[in-house]
């Protein structure tokens, strides 16, 4: 089978791009590489012959139309095509309604005229602020930010797009993703960042926010066991179940490379709005038999050994 992936440039897309070529699919590529979308992402698959990569923006509906119907093996389209960073959403949110919100309506367009299926990528961050428990797919979207908004708002299209045109999809919600190839704009390429210059690391407030850290190569494994597994109309959370405060992450990052951190951290502002906790359970994942491998030391310092 074949399948189109569009963001197969980017961070989490280019893993996932890796994982569906291991298991032998024929993987159409799209991405229009901005600036998280790099050729360099590509180089471990550009040249297998399962690949194919056409540098086009997900909102050109007729270029993505003709990808489909010059063949007739493609049944989905693995959509990861976004923009992700909240720091830019709240300068500038403009980019994020073009890609999240406008971009997941056209191919929601292309899935009507070629009826396709969408497995679409959204976020753990739609939930908005876990309290006392982990969400589930059933819990209310409370986004935060501009770019949480943008993609329940992606989300809510979706599925009013089934409902009232019959498309096929599946939304995964993956929680806070780290792994080789991840944008120097995130915080643990920031963190390592900060450190080869020989800057201290900027930690927003007192750096005690958490997050639910999940290993990119094991949200990969999770994407083609949803797509091969599950039945379409369906949200699933991806999360490791595994949480750690920001403060001590870069307190792990200094101890792997024997690093003080008390001399080579500096607290700043806190950035507006900026959410304490995120927490999603993957009992619905569970249930379809697949769980993720949780093995945060080896997985950060593999993570560490690549950014150095």
């Amino acid at each position: 089978m074949s399948v189109i992936v569009t963001g197969c440039a980017g961070f989490i897309g280019s893993h996932v791009t890796e994982e569906f070529l291991s298991a032998g699919y024929e993987v159409i590529g799209v991405d229009c590489l901005t600036y998280a979308g790099k050729r360099s992402n590509m180089s471990t698959f550009i040249e297998n012959e399962k690949f194919t990569f056409h540098e086009k923006n997900i909102t050109d509906t007729f270029y993505m139309e003709e990808i489909i119907k010059r063949r007739d093996d493609i049944d989905w389209i693995v959509n990861l095509a976004a923009e992700t960073h909240v720091d830019n959403s709240i300068k500038n949110d403009l980019a994020f309604i073009n890609t999240n919100i406008l971009g997941v309506k056209f191919l929601l367009d292309v899935c009507i005229s070629t009826g396709c299926k969408l497995l679409h990528f959204s976020t753990d961050e739609v939930y908005g602020v876990a309290e006392n428990k982990p969400f589930t797919e059933e819990s209310s979207l409370r986004p935060k930010n501009p770019y949480s908004a943008t993609k329940a708002a992606g989300d809510h299209l979706i599925e009013s797009y089934a409902n009232t045109h019959g498309v096929e999809y599946t939304i995964v919600r993956p929680s806070n993703n780290f792994g080789p190839r991840q944008d120097e704009e995130k915080f643990l390429p920031t963190i390592m960042r900060n450190i080869k210059g020989g800057k201290r690391i900027p930690i927003y407030g007192d750096g005690k926010q958490i997050r639910e850290w999940t290993y990119v190569k094991e949200t990969a494994k999770a994407t083609r066991h949803i797509l091969e597994n599950c039945s379409t109309g369906e949200i699933y959370n991806i999360g490791s179940e595994f949480y750690m405060k920001n403060i001590d992450l870069v307190e792990k990052v200094c101890d792997n490379i024997n690093l003080d951190s008390t001399k080579n951290i500096q607290f700043v502002e806190d950035r507006p709005g900026h959410d304490f906790k995120y927490s999603i359970t993957s009992k619905k994942l569970n249930s379809t038999g697949f769980h993720l491998k949780n093995d945060f030391e080896n997985q950060l310092k593999e993570t560490i050994k690549e950014m150095l």
